[in-house]
């Protein structure tokens, strides 16, 4: 970060569109660079009480206005930092819906041999509402143009397209 604000950065977009990999708590790890103050997520384990994840002292040391692009392939870590990012109002989620796929799973193995994969723990929005099978509605609603399979994607992105748009309007805090 510190080259890109002295090559003049301003402002940020952050892409987690088609980005399903990482656990829920890497997804935390970033939301902590961007968020100073405020819930990051809450977590909520079947016969234990919910817990809150909050931002602490020496997060948010990056302030630049920002944006995240999702979209439906936005998942897992990526999707527990966008909402952490929306839901602390620290920047735009502009796209498409997420998936909703944002718990800790556990493989049990069956007496038969086979095995379940058990959700363990679900994430919810730092406000408290369900991200696991719900997923997130960006905050400027964006579609993605449909492409038969195989075939080469029309020219440009609508996505960063209005994420660009949308910062030009910000101004930096």
């Amino acid at each position: 970060m510190a080259e890109l604000t002295k090559g003049g950065a301003a402002k940020l977009i952050v892409d987690v569109r088609r980005t399903s990999t990482g656990s829920a708590d890497d997804g935390i790890a970033l939301a902590r660079l961007f968020v100073k103050s405020g819930t990051l997520a809450i977590k909520e384990s079947k016969g234990a009480a919910k817990e809150t994840v909050a931002a602490g002292a020496n997060d948010g040391s990056i302030a630049l206005p920002m944006t995240v692009l999702v979209d439906a392939g936005t998942s897992a870590a990526a999707e527990v930092f966008a909402s952490a990012i929306a839901g602390n109002k620290r920047g735009d989620l502009i796209g498409e819906h997420t998936i909703g796929r944002a718990a800790t799973q556990k493989l049990v193995k069956l007496p038969d041999g086979s095995g379940l994969w058990l959700s363990t723990t679900r994430y919810l929005t730092p406000a408290g509402a369900p991200l696991h099978e719900k997923g997130l509605e960006p905050t400027v609603a964006v579609d993605q143009p449909d492409v038969e399979f195989g075939q080469p994607l029309p020219p440009g992105d609508p996505v960063l397209d209005k994420a660009l748009e949308r910062l030009g309007e910000k101004k930096a805090a």
